[in-house]
């Protein structure tokens, strides 16, 4: 039987919806600046993240989901929209994440590259406090290699695990990796990540980066991939958006 993941901005949502350059559909998380992240409410507040919501269709649950960063267009197929090359955003990525600092909200302006909350009922300010919290919150390419390749991928563990009460409401004896079919309330029926860009201070030009966020799960001994491609609108402080 083959299953099928749902990545949806909301929970119980529509797949994720928005046109990317290019062509096709995924998840476009804006433009940045230098010495900010985005999305951005208020940087001050450390508020303003991009919602991932991932469920699935099966009669039972999930198990070993996780998640991993790769080049554009190698899961999905769409062309390449970016202002660079495919292979060249990639590495950009990960070269910002393993230099990345670890500021919550850029206050140090050296954090970069594309980091992930696990923690779905995180308080405002302790969300992506990547200082205090690294197990909950990851840095695709930290580490030169984490969350880059299928076999450093991150796993999605009980603190994302969630339901609709109605209402997101956290699953009651979550498991990590596991997500249950629809309305289970033990394990969650869906896992709610939260992402970010971050752009440190140095960062020198501008332009459209495009990747691929790619999770992994088992479904009765079958291993399968569900691949979701995201935009993002690089602004710098001296080149300007291109």
């Amino acid at each position: 039987m083959t299953v099928l993941l749902t990545i949806s901005e909301t929970l119980d949502g529509a797949p994720v919806p928005d046109t990317l350059a290019g062509g096709g559909t995924g998840v476009d998380m804006g433009s940045v600046v230098n010495n900010q992240y985005a999305p951005l409410g208020s940087k001050a507040s450390n508020t303003g993240h991009q919602n991932v919501y991932v469920s699935h269709d099966g009669v039972a649950a999930i198990t070993d989901l996780k998640v991993f960063l790769q080049e554009y267009s190698q899961g999905t197929g769409f062309t390449y929209g970016g202002a660079s090359t495919a292979v060249l955003d990639y590495a950009t990525l990960k070269s910002m994440g393993l230099a990345s600092g670890s500021s919550k909200n850029n206050g140090d302006g050296a954090s970069g590259g594309l980091w992930m909350d696990v923690d779905s009922d995180a308080s405002t300010a302790n969300q992506f406090d990547h200082a205090n919290f690294p197990s909950l919150v990851k840095i695709f390419g930290d580490n030169t290699t984490d969350g880059t390749t299928a076999g450093t991928a991150f796993p999605i563990t009980t603190q994302a695990m969630v339901y609709n009460l109605p209402g997101e409401t956290v699953a009651s004896a979550p498991v990590s990796g596991s997500i249950g079919p629809a309305g289970n309330t033990v394990l969650g029926d869906a896992a709610h990540l939260k992402f970010r860009i971050y752009l440190p201070n140095t960062f020198p030009s501008g332009g459209i980066v495009q990747w691929e966020v790619v999770f992994v799960y088992s479904f009765t001994a079958a291993l399968s991939a569900c691949v979701f491609p995201t935009l993002w609108n690089l602004v710098s402080s001296l080149t300007g958006i291109l």
